[in-house]
Order: C-alpha cells, then sequence, then structure tokens
C-alpha cells in the first residue's frame, strides 16, 4: 500500500503546483515510479523468505543484501539534484524529497504502520478530492457537490474505459 500512499501524495502535490502534462511524468517518474528498484530485490526476498513475507512489515530478510537501491537514500540527491539543475526546474527533487520523507515516515512509525499509513492515505485522498471539487465549482459555480460526484464518477468511468481500450 505504501506506493499507493505515494502516488496519492504526489498527485495532490501535483494538482497543488498545477503541472502540465510533461511534468506530470517527471513528478510521477521521481516520486512514485522510483519505487520499481524493488522489484529487482523481490524474486530473491520470495525465494529466501516465501511469498507471506511481502506482507510483514518490513522487508528485512536478515541477509544484509539491499532490496532497494541507492536512489532511495540521501547518497541519490547526486543523480536527482544534477537533473533538477539540467532540466532547469525543482519537480525531480521535490517529489524525490517527498518519497524519502514517506518512506523515512514508514520506517520511524513501523510499529504503528498500517493506522498511520491509512491516516496519510487518506488525507491525501481528501485532498484530492478537495483541490478536484474546488477547480470543478470554479467552472460551475451554480453546482453542487451531489453534480460534482456525478461528474467526477462519469469522469473516472470515460478514463477508465479509455484506459482498457488502450491496453486491449
Amino acid at each position: 500500500m505504501l506506493t499507493t500512499t505515494h502516488l496519492a501524495i504526489a498527485v495532490l502535490i501535483g494538482m497543488l503546483l498545477n503541472l502540465n502534462r510533461d511534468e506530470w511524468v517527471v513528478a510521477l517518474s521521481f516520486g512514485v515510479l522510483i519505487d520499481a528498484d524493488h522489484l529487482f530485490a523481490a524474486p530473491r526476498y520470495v525465494g529466501d523468505n516465501g511469498l507471506g513475507a511481502i506482507l510483514r512489515p518490513s522487508w528485512d530478510d536478515g541477509s544484509g543484501l539491499p532490496w532497494r537501491s541507492l536512489i532511495h537514500y540521501p547518497i541519490g540527491a547526486f543523480v536527482v539534484l544534477p537533473l533538477s539543475v539540467g532540466w532547469r526546474f525543482m519537480i525531480p527533487a521535490l517529489f524525490w524529497g517527498v518519497h524519502l520523507v514517506v518512506d523515512q515516515l514508514q520506517a520511524w512509525l513501523i510499529h504503528w504502520n498500517t493506522p498511520a499509513e491509512a491516516a496519510l492515505f487518506t488525507g491525501a485522498c481528501a485532498g484530492i478530492v478537495l483541490i478536484w471539487y474546488r477547480r470543478w465549482l470554479d467552472a460551475r459555480p451554480d453546482g453542487d457537490f451531489r453534480q460534482f460526484i456525478r461528474a467526477a464518477r462519469m469522469t473516472l468511468s470515460s478514463s477508465f474505459i479509455a484506459l482498457g481500450r488502450s491496453i486491449r
């Protein structure tokens, strides 16, 4: 669920910053997709500890082998910051930094991981809906929340249908 939380937080920050399409790609790459490195360590971890071990709060199998790359540590700034400077905007650094903060928060709250992460995810989702509603209301000042819910349902439905068509 942590990657879902990263996604919700990245979307919330992206909506607050009113990113354009190109900026969204960079933001989601550095805020969410950097977790793809876990896929390289997962087969070894599952092979050593069994499939059920993935559901444990910590993926520490005691082997000492890393299950995430250096980009998940502050040393990753040596890669991310030059990219940010080279692209002339700080979106990679911002979203990468937020990703690291959420990872660190998870490590600190490992004993209460599920409630803390659920609260973080719920807060981010509530923020997304609030921003989406405010923008919808700005475009339709005479609308109400019930109309917004109908419009949001139709928008999400058509988006999922289009996504399904593009996958096929």
